[in-house]
């Protein structure tokens, strides 16, 4: 850490020194996401042998980036570095010497996310020629210059990693999404990695054709075609999901779907029933996770576009136990019964899909009165707290569910014979068909690293 030298730490017990150095690095989905950009960069030839950096604002608002002397072809997702919104190094190997201009643009740039510096060839040489227009560096040649980059100003050289940038970094990256460091090259900043490097590689096309027309006669963009064409931030996508797979989402998929695209996602994060009362008050959700059956119904009736439906995952019931606890056995129907009939108390939930199944499972079982006699019923929401909070001895809820409250054990699924699952599926609403960023969602959350998301919360591939 900068703030404390190494001879003035404080001794860390050995137990937590060891829990700290095999803890899993935060940010998978985003570090992946990082991992693959700088790999792009260097594929493009936008970036050679160990120059040019990467970085991606988290959601916790630290900073990951790619480290000091980094070959970008090459980056593995536990190299990044983290640093803080000021630019303090947090955790990893030291960070790239511009992470204090990264750090800069971001904080200057609310908006966006990402940020991506290169010493791409062409960019770097109009940088060096003389009689440029320090305000609007590239003339507009065409519209996916405009789009992406907009007008492109040119900073003061500074030697690489000097300190000084910062500030006029900061005040040029408040209005615009690309610069130009004389001798040196441009710095993008975006939504999403996406959308950074799209922009860097259309600045260096646009540098490319400059050049190549530098000398003669052309036409560029009028103002009024540019002002047409300026980058617009992305509208949100709103949308509604049941809550077995909301570990997932929170966990990975979502953290690496805005990291990519820079578009966030609105959730509203329900049972199904509970997400089709919303929908009975007139709610549209862009993209909509639920129960299967109740999705074709509603595309049935119009509500969600049928083209769309996808299944999405399966997931069983399971129990958990206080943490510390004696596991209870599940390995037979029998004894699923002598636990649930000797238990103080068993929590569940009777909204969600997997509280209905119960429910009906206890009558067919025989032990209705007997369980519900002490039972502790969750209007909605994670029934695992009751085990954490002292008010139950077992929970019962899907097992995806169980796993979102950490400090309960989950012991496992219900044996097969009386197992009940859910399967999940995903759909645009009707009014969404066409929007980018619903169906750009709608192809991240059935993509196989979303499935693989699915498989490590408790879920399993759908009709399995």
């Amino acid at each position: 850490m900068n703030a404390m030298p190494t001879s003035a730490a404080a001794p860390v017990p050995l137990q937590a020194a060891a829990e700290r150095a095999t803890a899993p690095a935060p940010h998978p989905a985003g570090r992946a996401a990082v991992v693959v950009t700088a790999r792009a960069l260097a594929a493009r030839g936008l970036v050679h042998g160990r120059t040019g950096n990467v970085s991606l604002r988290t959601g916790a608002g630290t900073i990951l980036i790619t480290p000091t002397g980094a070959d970008l072809a090459t980056v593995e997702a536990d190299d990044l570095a983290v640093i803080g919104a000021d630019g303090t190094h947090l955790h990893g190997p030291p960070p790239s010497k511009e992470a204090f201009l990264h750090a800069a643009v971001l904080r200057a740039r609310p908006d966006a996310r990402a940020v991506v510096h290169t010493h791409s060839p062409y960019a770097t040489a109009v940088s060096c020629l003389d009689g440029l227009d320090p305000d609007d560096v590239l003339p507009a040649l065409t519209a996916y210059y405009a789009m992406r980059v907009g007008r492109l100003p040119l900073l003061p050289y500074a030697a690489p990693g000097d300190t000084r940038l910062a500030g006029a970094v900061a005040e040029k990256a408040r209005t615009h999404t690309a610069l130009l460091l004389r001798h040196h090259g441009p710095v993008v900043a975006a939504p999403g990695l996406d959308g950074a490097l799209d922009a860097v590689e259309e600045l260096e096309q646009t540098a490319r054709i400059f050049l190549l027309l530098r000398g003669t006669d052309h036409a560029r963009l009028t103002g009024a075609q540019r002002a047409d064409l300026a980058p617009r931030p992305p509208r949100p996508v709103a949308l509604f999901s049941a809550l077995a797979i909301k570990k997932a989402l929170d966990d990975v998929v979502l953290e690496g779907f805005s990291s990519t695209t820079g578009i966030d996602v609105e959730g509203v994060y329900e049972p199904t029933n509970v997400l089709l009362r919303h929908l009975e008050s007139g709610a549209r959700p862009d993209v909509m996770v639920g129960v299967s059956g109740a999705l074709t119904r509603l595309a049935a009736a119009g509500e969600l576009a049928a083209s769309s439906l996808r299944p999405l995952a399966r997931v069983g019931i399971g129990v958990a136990v206080p943490p510390g606890a004696p596991a209870v056995d599940l390995s037979s129907t029998d004894a699923l019964v002598r636990a649930l009939t000797s238990a103080r108390s068993v929590a569940y939930s009777r909204t969600g899909a997997s509280g209905v199944a119960f429910a009906a499972l206890l009558d067919r079982l025989g032990i209705a009165d007997e369980v519900n006699s002490r039972a502790t019923v969750v209007e909605k929401g994670f029934t695992a707290l009751a085990v954490t909070d002292g008010r139950a001895d077992l929970a019962v809820q899907q097992l995806s569910e169980l796993r979102f409250v950490p400090d309960a054990q989950v012991v496992g699924p219900f044996p097969e014979e009386v197992q009940h699952y859910t399967e999940l599926s995903v759909a645009l609403g009707t009014h969404a068909v066409g929007s980018p960023g619903a169906t750009a969602l709608l192809r991240h959350l059935t993509a196989a690293p979303a499935r693989a998301a699915y498989r490590a919360a408790g879920l399993e591939d759908p009709r399995r």
